[in-house]
């Protein structure tokens, strides 16, 4: 996977597009962290990403001339930007695989923990279909090569600087040729459960994963077991 610079990373809260007319990039509406166990005891973290409207700090001018990446006119066209595992469904968008049964992701660590998905190149043009997150930006595209970097501050949230790489292939275009980059801070919100565990089942699996089981009681999500931070 090739590394994205982060020198010149945008600042906290918001989203960056390298060459597109809001160079300072956009700020960030809706964001949220939150964590899912699935049936073999693997966690995954999804992320959901909302931007402000495109043009809420101003439009620039544009020629008429550029290309879509760099106008402003096609950008206020789509609106704004969603960057997202979860908007069109849990189903939809696999996430970042965060841990394994053994292989804990360390919450507490001021280490930072590095997550990557869908590595370029794609094996196959089918792989479009079954990316770890889906996006809104110019349409209906495609992000792949990403990278998510956590790393603990001392009042228990985390920075995230999390990067890829995007395709416009609402207009067809299959080449990962354009960027994002985003830096925010957030808080693990909840993490879910499969329903057909015990709470002794859950607890064991929710140990096995992650280094900081005792910050987190049973509750729930939607309806839904989940482990919820302790009050």
């Amino acid at each position: 996977m090739e590394r994205i610079d982060l020198e010149g990373r945008p600042t906290v809260g918001r989203i960056v597009f390298p060459g597109n007319p809001w160079p300072a990039g956009h700020a960030i509406e809706e964001f949220a962290w939150t964590g899912r166990i699935d049936e073999n005891g693997n966690l995954w973290f999804d992320l959901h990403l909302r931007t402000v409207g495109y043009s809420a700090d101003g439009a620039p001018k544009g020629t008429g001339d550029e290309e879509d990446w760099a106008s402003p006119v096609v950008w206020q066209n789509y609106g704004r930007c969603t960057l997202s595992s979860t908007y069109w469904g849990e189903d939809d968008g696999t996430g970042f695989l965060a841990a394994t049964p053994g292989k804990m992701f360390q919450l507490k660590s001021l280490t930072p923990q590095r997550l990557t998905a869908d590595p370029l190149p794609l094996v196959d043009a089918d792989q479009l279909e079954f990316l770890a997150f889906n996006i809104y930006l110019l349409g209906h595209d495609s992000v792949a090569d990403q990278e998510v970097v956590f790393t603990r501050r001392p009042d228990g949230t985390h920075d995230i600087d999390w990067s890829g790489r995007i395709a416009l292939t609402y207009v067809d275009d299959t080449e990962f040729r354009h960027r994002f980059l985003v830096r925010n801070t957030a808080a693990l919100e909840y993490i879910r459960y499969p329903a057909t565990l015990s709470p002794v089942e859950a607890h064991d699996l929710l140990r096995a994963v992650l280094d900081a089981p005792e910050l987190f009681e049973t509750g729930l999500v939607d309806g839904q077991p989940a482990w919820v931070p302790k009050q």
